[in-house]
């Protein structure tokens, strides 16, 4: 009975041995980095607004919010130009 169980006792240490020994590989993780948006990219549009309710008073701050309209779109198109930091594997 000893003999059958330091035989077993011998056979699953020398199982163990038999394994070869795994070395761990390097996993590389691509990481999404984000882009800050410039404060001058992100500053508020400003709003003119007609003082009298004149029509030359109302055609001036018309004229000047078509210009506030367009600097703001300027502002976005160079806020989508920014790099999306898309990682590609």
């Amino acid at each position: 009975m000893r003999l059958i169980a330091a035989t077993a006792a011998a056979l699953l240490l020398a199982g163990c041995q038999t394994c070869p020994e795994r070395v761990p590989e390097v996993v590389k993780v691509p990481v999404r980095v984000t882009v800050p948006v410039p404060a001058e990219l992100s500053a508020p549009c400003p709003v003119a607004r007609a003082e009298s309710r004149t029509v030359e008073a109302v055609v001036s701050a018309y004229n000047a919010n078509v210009e506030h309209l367009e600097a703001c779109n300027r502002k976005l198109g160079e806020i989508r130009a920014l790099p999306t930091g898309d990682v590609t594997p």
